[in-house]
């Protein structure tokens, strides 16, 4: 995973009912230094060339829109899709690539199909193209955070019944809400992890004394987004209430988090522990668990081509 200012490598390997994680590896980039250049370098030291490879862009380069599946064949479905979303797209189509993915049935009256279709410009797809492929890389697919964290709610035994997932990259976040490792909806979050961090208590105060009536707000902004988005999947998709909310690993504790969101959520929260779904030489620390989350939902995608 190639970020403005760090490159991530996970290796996972599916051993029988369980997963190894191979290697773990972080490169900070400098001001003058070219993210290809790294990579190829990170490559070639590590021995990782033509070894199947997934990668992401990076939050917020595309557009996800949630629509009713086109009755045309499977052949045609693409371009299907291409002329439905051509309006609901902030650039020409003719610079789009498009994909889908489906969003499973609801019980409810409205039996119509629905899907998920993903648009990105050409030069977004080329860019991640372009620095694997320098990199002597084997390409197995360009693919999306959304679609990562869904890889890794996957392993959680709450996404049987369904689980929201919440990830905070330094600037921002991102909800997704999973149930049987379908995707059913994701939400964009205005809260990061640099800012949350930041306004954590300084004395390192255990619960919720003395928050940081900033920190309380950043808080209730998530309890709004996630009550509003669980509200959306109960109804529209007809589904079971989610009782639990997975909070992806942060470089250091947030004293109070876990607490707030409890209490004003009525619902289980608890953090992501990489050490409790991956078999590992190493103890993953608190920092290198939040900084290979997304890295790690990208090595965990398996191809499954239903449309």
């Amino acid at each position: 995973m190639v970020e403005a200012d760090s490159i991530t490598l996970v290796r996972i390997e599916h051993q029988g009912d369980h997963f190894v994680l191979q290697q773990c590896l972080r490169e900070t980039l400098g001001a003058d230094e070219d993210s290809k250049d790294v990579l190829n370098a990170l490559i070639k030291q590590h021995g990782l060339e033509k070894i199947p490879s997934v990668s992401l862009v990076s939050q917020g380069s595309h557009s996800m829109t949630q629509i009713e599946a086109p009755d045309v064949p499977p052949a045609e479905l693409k371009a299907a899709v291409r002329w439905r979303i051509k309006d609901l797209i902030d650039f020409h189509i003719d610079d789009a690539v498009i994909d889908v993915f489906e969003i499973p049935g609801r019980s409810n009256e409205d039996k119509s199909n629905m899907m998920t279709a993903v648009a990105t410009r050409v030069s977004t797809v080329r860019e991640q193209v372009d620095m694997m492929e320098a990199a002597n890389l084997s390409i197995s697919a360009i693919d999306i955070p959304e679609l990562a964290m869904r890889n890794v709610a996957g392993l959680l035994e709450e996404d049987v019944k369904g689980v929201a997932m919440l990830y905070f990259s330094r600037n921002s976040g991102l909800m997704t809400l999973t149930r049987q490792r379908y995707l059913y909806l994701s939400r964009p979050i205005d809260v990061g992890a640099e800012y949350l961090m930041q306004l954590a208590t300084p004395t390192g105060a255990e619960g919720l004394d003395g928050m940081d009536m900033r920190l309380q707000g950043l808080l209730d902004k998530i309890v709004l987004e996630v009550q509003r988005s669980l509200d959306y999947y109960e109804s529209h998709f007809a589904q079971a209430p989610i009782k639990t909310v997975v909070i992806a690993p942060l470089q250091k504790t947030v004293p109070g988090m876990l607490e707030y969101l409890t209490a004003n959520l009525s619902l289980n929260v608890r953090m992501l522990d990489f050490n409790e779904l991956f078999e590992s030489d190493v103890e993953l620390d608190p920092e290198t668990q939040a900084n290979m989350m997304l890295a790690c939902g990208a090595a965990l995608r398996e191809e499954h081509k239903e449309l």
